[in-house]
Protein backbone atom coordinates (compact mmCIF):
# COMPACT_ATOMS: atom_id res chain seq x y z
CA UNK A 1 0.00 0.00 0.00
CA UNK A 2 1.18 3.34 -1.00
CA UNK A 3 0.68 6.17 2.16
CA UNK A 4 -0.67 9.57 0.61
CA UNK A 5 -0.68 11.95 3.03
CA UNK A 6 -2.45 14.93 0.69
CA UNK A 7 -2.62 16.26 -2.57
CA UNK A 8 0.88 18.05 -4.43
CA UNK A 9 -1.40 19.54 -7.52
CA UNK A 10 -4.56 18.77 -9.76
CA UNK A 11 -3.25 18.69 -13.15
CA UNK A 12 -5.79 20.02 -16.16
CA UNK A 13 -4.96 20.24 -19.79
CA UNK A 14 -5.72 23.02 -21.89
CA UNK A 15 -5.14 23.69 -25.66
CA UNK A 16 -4.35 27.36 -25.21
CA UNK A 17 -1.85 28.24 -21.97
CA UNK A 18 -2.52 31.96 -21.69
CA UNK A 19 -6.15 31.79 -22.00
CA UNK A 20 -6.51 29.10 -19.52
CA UNK A 21 -4.20 30.76 -16.97
CA UNK A 22 -6.86 34.04 -17.52
CA UNK A 23 -9.77 31.82 -17.15
CA UNK A 24 -8.80 30.02 -13.65
CA UNK A 25 -7.27 33.75 -12.67
CA UNK A 26 -10.24 35.69 -13.55
CA UNK A 27 -12.71 32.58 -12.28
CA UNK A 28 -11.26 31.74 -9.17
CA UNK A 29 -8.34 34.43 -8.44
CA UNK A 30 -5.70 31.45 -9.08
CA UNK A 31 -2.11 33.37 -9.27
CA UNK A 32 0.68 32.23 -11.35
CA UNK A 33 3.30 30.51 -8.88
CA UNK A 34 5.74 28.56 -11.51
CA UNK A 35 6.15 27.80 -15.28
CA UNK A 36 7.49 24.71 -15.92
CA UNK A 37 8.50 22.55 -19.07
CA UNK A 38 9.00 25.48 -21.67
CA UNK A 39 5.99 27.74 -22.59
CA UNK A 40 3.72 24.42 -22.63
CA UNK A 41 2.85 24.50 -18.30
CA UNK A 42 1.69 26.72 -15.43
CA UNK A 43 1.38 25.73 -11.71
CA UNK A 44 -1.28 28.29 -9.99
CA UNK A 45 -2.37 28.26 -6.61
CA UNK A 46 -4.93 29.78 -4.42
CA UNK A 47 -4.96 29.23 -0.87
CA UNK A 48 -3.75 25.96 -0.46
CA UNK A 49 -5.24 24.72 -4.03
CA UNK A 50 -1.87 24.38 -6.28
CA UNK A 51 -3.45 23.36 -9.89
CA UNK A 52 -1.34 22.40 -12.95
CA UNK A 53 -2.22 23.66 -16.65
CA UNK A 54 -0.49 21.93 -19.36
CA UNK A 55 -0.66 22.83 -22.74
CA UNK A 56 -1.82 20.18 -25.58
CA UNK A 57 -2.35 21.53 -29.00
CA UNK A 58 -6.05 21.54 -29.88
CA UNK A 59 -7.23 19.36 -27.14
CA UNK A 60 -10.58 19.42 -26.49
CA UNK A 61 -12.19 17.33 -23.39
CA UNK A 62 -14.57 14.56 -24.94
CA UNK A 63 -18.14 15.51 -24.12
CA UNK A 64 -18.95 11.91 -22.80
CA UNK A 65 -16.40 12.60 -20.34
CA UNK A 66 -17.08 12.67 -16.02
CA UNK A 67 -13.54 13.69 -15.06
CA UNK A 68 -15.08 16.65 -12.79
CA UNK A 69 -12.67 19.29 -10.65
CA UNK A 70 -14.78 20.19 -8.31
CA UNK A 71 -14.31 23.35 -5.62
CA UNK A 72 -16.15 23.86 -2.30
CA UNK A 73 -17.98 27.35 -1.67
CA UNK A 74 -20.00 28.44 1.45
CA UNK A 75 -23.65 28.63 1.31
CA UNK A 76 -23.70 32.32 1.42
CA UNK A 77 -21.69 32.76 -2.10
CA UNK A 78 -23.34 29.82 -4.51
CA UNK A 79 -25.90 31.86 -5.14
CA UNK A 80 -22.89 34.94 -5.90
CA UNK A 81 -20.71 32.19 -8.06
CA UNK A 82 -24.25 31.34 -10.00
CA UNK A 83 -24.59 35.25 -11.16
CA UNK A 84 -21.31 35.64 -11.99
CA UNK A 85 -21.25 32.65 -14.18
CA UNK A 86 -24.38 33.98 -15.91
CA UNK A 87 -22.26 37.59 -16.11
CA UNK A 88 -19.36 35.58 -18.01
CA UNK A 89 -21.58 34.03 -20.46
CA UNK A 90 -20.33 30.56 -18.93
CA UNK A 91 -21.94 27.48 -20.05
CA UNK A 92 -23.60 25.43 -17.05
CA UNK A 93 -23.98 22.09 -17.73
CA UNK A 94 -25.51 20.44 -15.24
CA UNK A 95 -27.93 22.32 -12.38
CA UNK A 96 -27.78 24.42 -10.22
CA UNK A 97 -29.21 21.25 -8.44
CA UNK A 98 -30.14 19.87 -4.48
CA UNK A 99 -27.71 17.77 -3.20
CA UNK A 100 -27.00 16.15 0.03
CA UNK A 101 -28.33 19.46 2.66
CA UNK A 102 -26.70 22.08 -0.59
CA UNK A 103 -26.60 22.70 -4.04
CA UNK A 104 -24.47 21.83 -6.84
CA UNK A 105 -23.50 23.31 -10.14
CA UNK A 106 -21.39 22.10 -13.00
CA UNK A 107 -19.74 24.10 -15.85
CA UNK A 108 -17.29 24.12 -18.58
CA UNK A 109 -13.79 25.70 -18.75
CA UNK A 110 -12.68 27.17 -22.27
CA UNK A 111 -11.47 23.58 -22.77
CA UNK A 112 -15.19 21.98 -22.05
CA UNK A 113 -13.67 20.56 -18.62
CA UNK A 114 -15.92 20.19 -15.86
CA UNK A 115 -15.76 22.24 -12.91
CA UNK A 116 -18.10 21.93 -10.51
CA UNK A 117 -18.86 24.42 -7.43
CA UNK A 118 -20.71 22.84 -4.24
CA UNK A 119 -21.49 23.15 -0.88
CA UNK A 120 -21.54 21.35 1.91
CA UNK A 121 -18.34 19.47 1.37
CA UNK A 122 -18.45 16.13 1.48
CA UNK A 123 -16.67 15.35 4.49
Amino acid sequence: MIIIESINHIGITVSNLERSVNFYKEMFDFEVVESAGGADQAFLKMGDILISLSEVSEYKSPAESKNCISFFVDEEDFEDALDELEEKNIKIVHGPENIRNGKSVIFLDPDDNRIEISYPKII
